[in-house]
């Protein structure tokens, strides 16, 4: 049997053919646009990468740039657009769902994929659960010592989930595990290594963890997700594995790219399509991977 396209892929489609024929009546000189173009909409300009509202409404006299040459950067560039279950969503030139505005898209579930993810480490035979003073413990000198000079999370929001909330937004297993494993590095309690008299086993365990968690969360990354891969990737650096830290900090990298943290996406926050707090952790964990991802770079071409 065949199978049918989605309506979300139908409409899409639609769309990019309403926008080729809205081009193509512009370049003949019809200052007219075709019926299929009506009820058709684009991203805003404000709504795009590096593209903000100010610029967009107070344009330099000087300049011959359009408002509608603006849109036709903006549609180049690509998009945002509200998953089915609210997550903002990024959309590049080459999708025909950057046409379609605010469109309900379907996309794989981020707290589906955590939970097989979280199923699967219990079911590790040595899953470990660290004690609430562990925990503090580590996670002072993971601020301390770690995210004080490598900032990819923010701790504000990371604390006040963990303590507060407890929603899982921001502190999530994965993420909590990635930490431990890397601040172990730090400390010397002996408990933290799988081989007492070996210190370079030290957050091994949890560092198995994340890994087990990550494989499944990658299916349907969120900004958490992003953070708990470039510091796995960090962990992986710091034992000596540089080949392994360097893909998981790639890794990190472009599920950055693929969830548009790149991107501006204030406009949406003003509307209140998403909070200021969640602005804040893409705009932090963007920023904190960039220069991880510019550090590794310089770190391999130096081997060469």
């Amino acid at each position: 049997m065949e199978r049918r396209h989605t309506n979300a892929y139908i409409n899409a489609l639609e769309a990019r053919v309403a926008s080729l024929e809205k081009q193509l009546a512009q370049r003949n000189g019809d200052p007219g646009t075709p019926d299929s173009t009506k009820g058709s909409s684009n991203c805003d300009h404000e709504e795009v990468a590096f593209v903000s509202s100010t610029q967009a409404s107070q344009p330099d006299p000087n300049s011959t740039t359009s408002e509608e040459d603006m849109d036709d950067l903006a549609n180049a560039l690509g998009c945002f657009t509200l998953g089915e279950i609210g997550e903002l969503r990024y959309f590049g030139a080459s999708s025909n769902f950057s046409i379609i505005h605010n469109h309900a898209i379907k996309v794989p579930s981020s707290i589906q994929a955590r939970n097989r993810g979280i199923e699967a480490a219990n079911n590790m035979p040595d899953f470990i659960t660290p004690s609430d003073e562990m925990r503090d413990h580590l996670l002072e000198i993971f601020w301390r010592w770690q995210n004080s000079w490598q900032y990819i999370v923010p701790r504000e929001l990371f604390v006040r989930d963990l303590y507060v909330e407890k929603n899982g937004r921001y502190c999530t297993p994965s993420l909590m595990a990635a930490i431990l494993a890397m601040s172990s590095r730090y400390s010397p309690r002996l408990e933290l290594r799988t081989d007492p008299d070996d210190a370079n086993t030290a957050g091994e365990a949890f560092a198995a963890q994340a890994k087990t968690m990550l494989h499944y969360e990658c299916e349907a990354p969120t900004t958490s997700t992003v953070q708990a891969t470039a510091l796995l990737g960090l962990y992986w650096a710091t034992i000596d594995n540089e080949g392994l830290g360097f893909m998981y900090i790639g890794m990190a990298t472009r599920m950055a790219m693929n969830l548009g943290l790149h991107c501006d996406c204030s406009p949406y926050a003003s509307k209140g399509l998403v909070s200021d707090d969640d602005v804040e952790a893409r705009n932090v964990t963007f920023w904190g991977v960039y220069v991880l991802d510019k550090y590794v770079d310089r770190r391999a071409l130096a081997c060469f």
